[in-house]
Parts: C-alpha cells; sequence; structure tokens
C-alpha cells in the first residue's frame, strides 16, 4: 500500500520546454551567425554535460550563471530581461494537480523532489499556488545534488519513517524512475494523470 508520494516538478506537473529559451536567446545574440539555437541548447541542457548542472547543484549564483551565458554568447539581454526568458516556459497541468489536492485532502503525505534553480522555483512559487500543497521540496539547487544521485533521493525518508517501499515516487524520464527502483523506490514514467489515478486506485485505501 501507498503511504508516501513524491513528485517531480518538470513536465510532471508544469510541461515546459528548453528549448524556447535557447530560441529566445539566440535572437538576442551579437554572434548568432556563428552559433545556432540548437548549439546553446546543447550547451546548456544537455543531460551529462549541460552548464546548467552546476546552477542546479547550487555551483553557480544566479548572478554567476547569467553573465557567463551573457559573455559566451554576447547577449544584448539585462538581468531582467533574462529572468523573462528564462522563467516563462511553464504552464500547469490541471489534471495533476487535481490529483495532489486530492491525496492532501486525505492526508498523504506529499513530496516535490526536482532538479531545478533558483530563478525556476521563485517563478514557479509566485506563479503556481499549487506547489504550496507540498508537505516538503527537495531541490537540487539547495541540497547540492541531482536526479539519479543516489543522496537527493535519500532526503526524502531523512525525516519520515516510512520504508522505500511505501513510496511511489512519479517522474517523467525513465533514467530518474529506473534509479529510484534501483534505490528501493517504486516509481511511474509520468505520461498522463490517469497514469497516476491507476496507480492510485489499485495501491490506495
Amino acid at each position: 500500500m501507498i503511504k508516501l508520494f513524491v513528485f517531480d516538478l518538470g513536465n510532471v506537473i508544469l510541461p515546459f520546454e528548453h528549448r524556447q529559451i535557447a530560441v529566445k536567446l539566440h535572437e538576442v545574440s551579437l554572434i548568432k551567425d556563428r552559433c545556432t539555437p540548437e548549439d546553446i541548447f546543447r550547451y546548456l541542457f544537455d543531460r551529462e554535460k549541460g552548464f546548467v548542472n552546476a546552477y542546479e547543484e547550487g555551483r553557480l549564483s544566479t548572478k554567476d550563471f547569467f553573465r557567463k551565458i551573457k559573455e559566451r554568447y554576447k547577449l544584448e539581454l539585462e538581468p531582467e530581461e533574462f529572468k523573462d526568458i528564462w522563467n516563462d516556459i511553464f504552464e500547469e497541468d490541471t489534471a495533476v494537480s487535481e490529483i495532489i489536492l486530492y491525496l492532501k485532502e486525505r492526508g498523504y503525505p506529499i513530496v516535490l523532489l526536482s532538479n531545478t534553480n533558483e530563478l525556476h522555483f521563485s517563478y514557479v512559487m509566485e506563479r503556481f499556488p499549487i506547489i504550496h500543497h507540498f508537505d516538503e521540496w527537495i531541490l537540487s539547487f539547495e541540497v547540492g545534488a541531482k536526479k539519479p544521485r543516489e543522496e537527493i533521493y535519500n532526503m526524502v525518508f531523512e525525516t519520515r519513517s516510512f520504508e522505500r517501499h511505501e513510496a511511489l515516487y512519479i517522474d517523467d524520464i525513465p533514467e530518474y524512475v529506473a534509479a529510484a527502483a534501483g534505490y528501493g523506490i517504486p516509481g511511474i514514467v509520468f505520461k498522463e494523470a490517469a497514469d497516476i489515478w491507476k496507480v492510485i486506485r489499485e495501491n490506495c485505501v
């Protein structure tokens, strides 16, 4: 029986597309003839080597992150303009939000486990009230580790008496769900809200 629900943020609760950022940054680059939006996308968001990893692990401040990108691509951009481009990528999957409210009303602990960064999460807190229904946020830029590293998954259980097999982890990235399973945490690869409802019907009283 499931006693604890652990949600990823991006493309589960809040659908988004990073490529929008790369396209908009390319538009304001003074060297756009020497790079493409795809070049910028790979530089920033490659899962293994992307520059964003340092920012999402808290190893770079927002100020330094912006400065380095601006210098690399010669961006005609002020910090507030960069902030708007960086943040204006999210929308809410209201079907998933309904599940979160359903679980909260029935007393299930719900935890957010997210690879994210200071700019994005500050924006999410202001823009999407659903985020405030969680019992805890475990955020990569605050804890200094990103999924699929084991330590960030372990933090879910540090202040809770649940066994790992009593949790359900929900993420859109198969690699992260597989990592959780390797650490003893059952999970599902999210495609749509119906996937979560099916598990709830089968495993919750």
